[in-house]
């Protein structure tokens, strides 16, 4: 209450010392609703990270709150143009449908913000402009925003990170709008929080990708494995034929993958199909028999060297016209060309065909054919079955390494609080079992210490929920910095109380840690809204104990929690620890 009382009397001295109590109420109870509606649009931007979903739920809930005519998005181009997005934008019925819409991916050139890159947005600025008749623009701008009915405008920078992503623009059409404080601040406020709805999209995409790009490389070497296996225990070379070319195509979603057999005593120059997996649209390779004089001249040297074709279009590669015509006949329009080997002597080519459209070749899918080629050739030779065995089992145990490593790092993602980059609950709850088990076997001291931010609702309620957030952040921040080792754990426990794990520590280095947390929390000196804290202040509850069998870590979490609700019994900004 005392920081609406705050806000009241604020209210009283914008109005010249002469409000009304009336008015007072009507200013106090804008503010509410207005946190109110914040808070609502803050929601459903945070229950979505569909981009789509988030702009246009955000779109119609800012056009009504603000009680305008039509809300749109802005996106800068790289050259600092940009155009309104059409599934970004909201309007008023009757203005949704004028002449120049603006949400028809209008392109909008400013030169003023191509020549200053972004201009005043860059420094986060807003622009209101009440009558655009009456605000001393210039001719040529005031005959574009008559294009599109525009009367009056106010617009707030959306920032991805530090950079500035585009505009989020308030508009009325009808007449000239005296623009409110709390209308462009609540704009200002919306548009904040886009930015980080942008960046929480982009980095989840950028994570579903990579998540995406190492399934694909383990359904890859989970296939080759497997083919391995087969070239392994069978000997039938026309089980080996149809089993390379049917996991090929499936492994790599081509058109066609075909084994293509050099006669033995033409120099290259004759060969034929042995085995083809192919879409049933594209004609079959194998009822043809091949013959290019310049192949053997030319190119099986360096194919026998082990030289790949890597072709992403084969109109644009350089090919000689005789293969060009050859690769026509099986509307080949990108392929993949492996050799396969025999007693080092070139044996053949494992040809992977893309007929539908030109492909670009990923490094992961050439890899994938030189090896599997190179594991036919263990077949085709049984005098280096061993041998290449052994290289392919390195290369699949590195993958394999490397895949864990990565999954490994993903995994960690999982354990870390979004918003103060501190480790969550979960982990928490992960690591104190495990210290717990290893205090049983050592008979060390484990030490727990539980701390929150004194009046933390207080603080929100008056600052709000975004000051509220980056309090959290530094707080977090500044706890962390002074753990020193690289087992004590600093993790959220929930909303604003935090937990320290510090194993091996007995009950004088656990206050000794828990009083350096406690000071340099409050040299941080951020400002408090409370009557008897004008500082940011914690209340902590520190426990120490050596595990027993049969006992649970929950013993310690109780007693660390009972010292908290003492220190804030006492008055808090304290410690107490359990005895």
């Amino acid at each position: 209450m005392k920081g609406l009382a705050k806000r009241t009397a604020n209210l009283g001295c914008r109005l010249g010392g002469f409000a009304t109590v009336d008015e007072l109420e009507t200013q106090i109870q804008q503010i509410q609703e207005q946190e109110k509606a914040l808070y609502r649009v803050i929601s459903k931007i945070r229950a979505s990270l569909d981009l789509n979903v988030i702009f246009q739920t955000t779109t119609k809930e800012t056009c009504r709150l603000l009680q305008v005519e039509r809300v749109a998005v802005y996106r800068f181009f790289d050259d600092w143009g940009g155009q309104f997005i059409s599934d970004f934008e909201f309007a008023e019925p009757g203005w949704d449908n004028i002449d120049y819409p603006l949400g028809e991916n209008t392109v909008w050139y400013d030169s003023y913000l191509q020549e200053n890159q972004g201009g005043r947005y860059r420094n986060n600025e807003t622009l209101v402009v009440s009558d655009v008749y009456n605000a001393g623009l210039s001719q040529c701008h005031i005959e574009i925003l008559e294009q599109f009915h525009i009367r009056a405008y106010a617009t707030a920078p959306i920032f991805v990170g530090n950079q500035l992503w585009g505009i989020l623009a308030a508009y009325q059409h009808s007449e000239p709008l005296q623009w409110q404080d709390r209308q462009i601040k609540f704009l200002s406020q919306v548009a904040a929080q886009l930015g980080f709805a942008v960046k929480q999209a982009e980095l989840l995409s950028d994570t579903q990708k990579k998540a995406e790009a190492l399934q694909e490389r383990n359904k890859q070497q989970s296939i080759l494995f497997q083919v391995t296996s087969e070239i392994r225990e069978s000997l039938d070379l026309d089980t080996l034929f149809k089993t390379t070319v049917r996991e090929t195509r499936k492994a790599l979603q081509v058109d066609r993958v075909a084994l293509f057999e050099f006669d033995p005593d033409s120099n290259y120059t004759f060969g034929e199909f042995v085995a083809e997996n192919v879409l049933p649209e594209y004609d079959s390779t194998m009822t043809e028999k091949i013959e290019d004089h310049c192949f053997g001249d030319q190119f099986a040297t360096y194919y026998e060297q082990g030289r790949m074709q890597v072709v992403s279009n084969i109109y644009q590669a350089g090919l000689q016209p005789c293969h060009i015509n050859i690769l026509e006949k099986f509307q080949v329009q990108a392929q993949l060309v492996v050799p396969v080997l025999k007693r080092e002597k070139l044996w053949g080519l494992l040809c992977i065909h893309q007929c539908r459209e030109p492909r670009e070749w990923q490094d992961t899918e050439i890899q994938f054919a030189k090896q599997l080629a190179a594991q036919f050739s263990v077949a085709l030779d049984q005098a280096e079955l061993l041998e290449q065995y052994r290289v392919q089992s390195k290369q699949l145990n590195e993958t394999v390494a490397q895949l864990e490593q990565t999954n490994s790092q993903l995994e960690e993602l999982t354990y870390q609080d979004t918003l103060t980059k501190t480790y969550n609950r979960r982990f928490f709850d992960y690591i104190l079992d495990y210290e717990w088990k290893r205090g049983i076997r050592t008979r060390e001291n484990l030490s727990l210490i539980l701390f929150d931010l004194d009046y933390f609702k207080h603080y929100n309620d008056y600052y709000g929920h975004l000051a509220g957030d980056e309090c959290l952040i530094k707080v977090a921040q500044t706890a962390k910095s002074v753990l020193k080792r690289a087992t004590d754990l600093l993790s959220r426990y929930g909303g604003e109380e935090f937990a320290v794990i510090l194993p091996e520590t007995d009950s004088s280095g656990a206050i000794q840690i828990a009083q350096q947390i406690q000071k340099a929390i409050r040299q941080l000196e951020i400002p408090h809204a409370h009557e008897q804290l004008p500082f940011v202040t914690v209340s902590i509850g520190i426990a120490s104990y050596v595990p027993e069998e049969g006992q649970s870590p929950k013993i310690l979490i109780d007693y660390a929690d009972r010292a908290l609700y003492q220190a804030k019994s006492q008055g808090r900004n304290s410690w107490v620890k359990f005895c």
